[in-house]
């Protein structure tokens, strides 16, 4: 099996040009120096936090991320209209370098910077990872997807694995905030790479036309008109919604455990760097081989069951042994299928859209309900913790068999409409065809 995919690698690139090539070369960095900075942020934000507010101001933060969350999209979708890619995603990493290093010198003393920087960090990476995928997808057909999207998360995987390092054995020596500052060369490399892809893919002659989603554009309304508009799209939004809710509700029984377990901050720090290190390590296994092997085993269609499938059996092994290592495990193999085959399929249920629909309403699910869906969650926590007589962690565990029971439904109902935006979509974009079920 391994041999023919060997093989089978081997002739597809073979088959590329010599700027497709450069292309790939160029998003590989990018994922790479993206998914290493996310990591280091992710570490020293999350144990920052719990320092400042404990677990239980989770839910808080995740509802004052709405509004911010809406503003940050409005103006990125406005700036991209107006500028185009290269200079938003300029001017991020500018405003990404500004934040991390203000918030080493003030971090500590400051008693909303750790509240600020918990929002910041969670929009951040999916601006940027929203912005480079709005490309690829531009610029890959679905033939060559199912081989290199796996590869393009993998390669984002081995970044993240290196990024966990940092926090994971440096932490107690040199502090927490001081550590924001590792982040900054992953920025200029990434900035430099996304706009050599942007050049190179020019000279590609199968690549959709981005420049026409500047003329013309109404900003984040047109996004929300696209969603509105297209029953696709709906169901592409229930999901990610669906994740996110599930991720967020796992993360809050995580964090609670974690703040119970390591009451030291520098040491939290590390054991969170290690965590997900580990569980990036996993993400790497099935974002090189596990996603490709799933794809050509039981096609995309089936896929898109299979991560509700490990939801519904999480949630009733939590039940039955609610432990501290249960939790770790629940919430570690969902953020092990996210960040790598829910990613994949997900982000291969985009190729055959327009491109508006590829930038401007991606943007509104992939960053503003990615992010606001955690307000879903939040809201569901408090309205639970102020019911005093029951279990907390026992009707969470309940509430997410409930989230499996609606995204069964919402993928069987999806496909009903994937075949159909194939046949509507793109008469010019090469090498679409329908969905195996």
């Amino acid at each position: 099996m391994l041999k023919n995919f060997y093989k089978k690698l081997i002739k597809e690139y073979k088959s590329y040009s010599k700027y497709e090539k450069f292309f790939i070369f160029f998003i590989f960095i990018c994922c790479f120096s993206i998914s290493s900075e996310a990591a280091i942020t992710r570490a020293i934000a999350n144990s920052v936090f719990l320092s400042a507010y404990t677990a239980k101001s989770f839910p808080h933060v995740w509802l004052a991320s709405v509004p911010i969350n809406f503003v940050i999209v409005v103006i990125y979708n406005k700036f991209l209209s107006s500028f185009g890619c290269a200079k938003t995603f300029c001017a991020i990493i500018t405003a990404a370098i500004v934040i991390n290093t203000f918030s080493v010198f003030h971090l500590e003393s400051s008693k909303i910077l750790p509240f600020l920087l918990y929002i910041w960090k969670d929009i951040f990476i999916i601006l940027l990872f929203q912005q480079l995928w709005s490309v690829i997808n531009a610029t890959i057909s679905r033939s060559r997807a199912k081989y290199l999207y796996g590869i393009f998360f993998g390669i984002g995987g081995c970044g993240s694995v290196a990024g966990s390092m940092i926090p994971g054995f440096l932490a107690i020596l040199i502090g927490s905030e001081k550590l924001l500052l590792t982040t900054i060369p992953f920025y200029l490399i990434t900035t430099i790479c996304y706009c050599l892809s942007l050049h190179v893919r020019e000279k590609i002659e199968s690549r959709q036309n981005i420049s026409t989603m500047i003329n013309g554009s109404k900003g984040v309304f047109e996004g929300i008109n696209l969603i509105r508009n297209s029953k696709f799209l709906l169901f592409i939004l229930i999901i990610v919604v669906g994740m996110q809710i599930t991720s967020t509700i796992l993360d809050y029984q995580f964090c609670s455990y974690v703040e119970q377990v390591f009451s030291d901050q520098d040491i939290r720090t590390q054991f969170l760097g290690r965590f997900f290190g580990f569980v990036n390590i996993i993400n790497i296994f099935l974002q090189f081989l596990g996603s490709f092997l799933l794809l050509q085993l039981i096609g995309l269609y089936s896929s898109h069951f299979l991560i509700p499938c490990v939801l519904g059996i999480n949630s009733l092994l939590s039940l039955i042994f609610p432990t501290f290592r249960m939790v770790c495990f629940s919430f570690g193999s969902i953020k092990a299928l996210d960040y790598s085959i829910f990613g994949i399929i997900k982000e291969m249920l985009y190729i055959p859209l327009k491109v508006d629909e590829k930038f401007k309403a991606k943007a509104i699910i992939d960053v503003f309900a990615y992010r606001s869906s955690k307000a879903c969650a939040s809201i569901i926590v408090l309205l639970l913790q102020y019911i005093t007589f029951i279990n907390l962690d026992l009707m969470l565990s309940y509430g997410l068999l409930v989230i499996f029971i609606i995204w069964i439904f919402a993928v069987t109902f999806m496909f009903k409409h994937y075949n159909k935006e194939v046949d509507r979509q793109h008469i010019n974009w090469p090498e679409l065809q329908k969905a195996e079920f």
